[in-house]
């Protein structure tokens, strides 16, 4: 695939946007194996989370996982400066079949430290996003770390609800394309892998949630 600047990656349509399922998990955390990126960022503009090409496309459902808590803090910046792993920027849309922009709505994101583990009893690397106007999000976190469960590991990926005046409440999952512990994932469903860019120690991924009008 042909490298792409900042800006056409982000006018990509990337599609629409959890933890596995069941049972104990091991602590373990996988390898370290480095993401593929599928695309290359070398131009220094900076870009806004700007909506992108419609996609009449709904949002594909995933499991929960055993690991969802309610009460996020309301934040869009989930690691802290000191905090291990490869930092991630995550924007995109929240929009309607019909094109349309919801704004107002909440994204609940929860996802694995860099070691692959949950904290069950606070809320790190857990928040709540509003969306603008626009139905717009930015999200700053890392690369979630991957971890056993049962006898393979999981992808690396990032669990999503998302709540909107008048819709069913959407729970899936986000992964990233070029992680090689997709293939066999018994729960991946592919359109919800993003595609992602690696720039310097910033990687960026785009994913446009789709509810049904």
């Amino acid at each position: 695939m042909r490298d792409l600047t900042r800006r056409s990656l982000l006018g990509f349509g990337f599609g629409s946007l959890i933890l596995a399922a069941c049972g104990s998990r091991s602590a373990t955390s996988a390898p370290r194996d480095a993401l593929i990126p599928t695309t290359h960022i070398d131009d220094e503009d900076e870009l806004p989370p700007v909506p992108m090409a419609c996609t009449a496309a709904v949002t594909a459902r995933n499991i929960e996982g055993p690991f969802y808590k309610r009460g996020a803090p309301h934040r869009s910046v989930l690691a802290d400066p000191d905090d291990p792993g490869e930092r991630l920027r995550l924007t995109g849309v929240l929009q309607t079949t019909r094109c349309e922009p919801i704004g107002g709505a909440t994204i609940d994101v929860w996802q694995a430290n860099a070691a692959g583990d949950y904290d069950n009893d606070g809320f790190r690397f857990r928040g709540a996003l509003t969306t603008d106007a626009k139905g717009r999000y930015d999200l700053r976190t890392i690369v979630p770390g991957r971890y056993l469960n049962g006898e393979r590991y999981r992808p690396a990926h990032i669990h999503i609800k998302v709540r909107a005046r008048g819709f069913a409440v959407l729970t899936t999952q986000l992964y990233f394309a070029g992680d090689p512990y997709n293939d066999g994932d018994p729960f991946i469903d592919d359109t919800l892998i993003m595609k992602h860019a690696v720039e310097g120690e910033l990687r960026r991924a785009r994913f446009d949630f789709v509810l049904p009008a």
